[in-house]
């Protein structure tokens, strides 16, 4: 599985000026840093990435994120063998709810670190905290991803309406626009489906132009038909179904810079969805 490092490797990809190097701690040659890969994304975890680039054999008991950006972090027990030679062992960790000041929607996350619980050879402990780069682009990332959403929230709510199952197995709704707080104009510029499932407007499906729709002022809902099905079934498709009730969407207010969220998913989704899905995992690549 392919990870994103919070320092060198994202840094370089961005094409930053400088890359920031993985902290180590004092009296261990151990580094330490985030990485997080496309199950993490849905779990809302990252990886703590440790390598041992010391002569010794160590063992982490237990590990935790202290990042004050966000909240809901808790220590984590491990039996992570640490061997020498540098070589990377991961240990899964929720990071919490990001904190949010205002409608800032480009934060910054504090200055963090990891906390460490290590046995070493002569059967010792040893309590160590790993600065975390500073500034940390990971942790810049996921608080980003989490005060925008809140920020969107705020301003309007993006659901999906009844649900109607067609013969040829797919299902027809709708997504709904809500105003909850925004009192200008409010586009849905797009949405998409999942890795599994197509949702598309209708009548004109591929063809509909974008935006999807507009709530002007003083209109509090907007309505728009869809088609939901399974077109996109494939056995790449198939392995990704990690993520198959993750539905992307971009809105825009008064014009501005379109920002990413997410159509809400209820029980009544994954009740309406699940005969498409299985109609895909049968083989049915199309209805």
């Amino acid at each position: 599985m392919r990870r994103i490092a919070a320092g060198l490797v994202l840094v370089a990809a961005l094409g930053a000026c400088s890359s920031p190097k993985p902290a180590q701690t004092p009296g261990f040659k151990l580094r330490v840093e985030l990485t997080q890969g496309r199950v993490d994304e849905v779990r809302h975890t990252v990886q703590i990435s440790m390598h041992n680039d010391g002569p010794a054999k160590l063992v982490v008991q237990q590990v935790e994120l202290k990042a004050p950006s966000f909240k809901g972090t808790e220590p984590v027990k491990a039996d992570a063998w640490l061997p020498p030679g540098g070589l990377q062992v991961d240990v899964p960790v929720s990071y919490g709810t990001g904190i949010c000041q205002g409608d800032d929607l480009k934060p910054h996350a504090a200055g963090s670190k990891v906390s460490l619980r290590i046995l070493t050879e002569d059967n010792k402990t040893h309590n160590v905290d790993v600065p975390l780069a500073d500034p940390n682009p990971m942790l810049d990332k996921l608080l980003g991803i989490d005060c925008q959403q809140a920020y969107l929230d705020r301003q309007a709510t993006l659901t999906f309406g009844p649900w109607t199952h067609l013969p040829s197995g797919w299902v027809d709704g709708t997504v709904i626009v809500k105003r909850t707080g925004f009192k200008g104009t409010i586009e849905l510029r797009e949405f998409v489906g999942s890795i599994l499932l197509e949702v598309l407007p209708t009548p004109l499906r591929e063809q509909t132009p974008k935006p999807y729709g507009v709530l002007p002022p003083g209109t509090d809902e907007l309505k728009i038909p869809i088609v939901v099905d399974g077109e996109r079934c494939t056995p790449h498709a198939l392995a990704e179904i990690k993520k198959p009730y993750v539905f992307p969407a971009w809105v825009s207010l008064d014009g501005g810079e379109p920002l990413y969220t997410e159509l809400k998913i209820t029980d009544a989704e994954i009740a309406a969805f699940k005969p498409v899905i299985d109609a895909c995992a049968a083989g049915h690549t199309q209805m």
